[in-house]
């Protein structure tokens, strides 16, 4: 009876393990998809995709614009830059985003700043999916709308009239824009820039925030 007694103890240890290892491997799962997976470094997979750089209003999922982005709307536009720890594009293109904007920080740095560019007011955003909140790394599935699902991604929001009504719309752009050189791609970054606060000069005064 003794022996049966420790044999059935034994089984049962080894199927608490093995249950246990399950659970690990399954959270641990879901933490890599979350982080890595779910959002693919662009140049390790060798892919750049070229978007147009046309405003639209429809988002990437088909959710509204987060709080942050229509309460600072009432101030200017907004320059977001979407990157992860591991991503050989996102360092690429980072020296060219700090160069436009006159700004110093890390890559796990999560920054956002007001800034006057050229006169104008740019709220800009640095968020690095691997750090950030909840919310901010949910608004990049709102703004991904070729549903690419990689970085870095680059978004410009504004407002402009539709149908009688002004309202927020966006810009994007993937990975190294498409771009062979620093001069073409800081160009491109900076006609996005460009783009946006014209239309924010004609259509902001309209604007209102919920």
């Amino acid at each position: 009876m003794k022996k049966m007694t420790i044999g059935k103890v034994v089984v049962v240890a080894l199927i608490t393990i093995g249950i246990g290892d399950m659970i690990f491997e399954y959270n641990t799962w879901d933490l890599i998809n979350g982080t890595i997976v779910s959002t693919l470094c662009l140049s390790c997979i060798k892919l750049d995709p070229v978007s147009t750089l046309e405003f639209v209003f429809e988002t990437g999922n088909g959710e509204g614009h987060p709080e942050f982005v229509l309460e600072n709307l009432t101030t200017g536009i907004l320059f977001i830059e979407y990157r992860s720890d591991v991503c050989k594009a996102c360092d690429d293109m980072a020296p060219i985003i700090k160069e436009i904007f006159h700004l110093k920080f890390e890559k796990e740095d999560i920054i956002y700043e007001r800034l006057d560019y050229k006169d104008s007011i740019v709220n800009f955003y640095h968020l690095n999916l691997d750090h950030t909140t909840q919310i901010q790394k949910n608004s990049f599935y709102i703004y991904d709308k070729d549903q690419v699902k990689g970085v870095p991604m680059f978004v410009v929001i504004t407002v402009k009239y539709d149908r009688g009504i002004i309202k927020p719309c966006y810009c994007n752009a993937y990975g190294t824009l498409g771009k062979e050189s620093y001069d073409e791609r800081k160009e491109m970054v900076e006609n996005m820039i460009e783009d946006g606060l014209k239309l924010y000069e004609q259509n902001s005064e309209g604007y209102q925030y919920p």
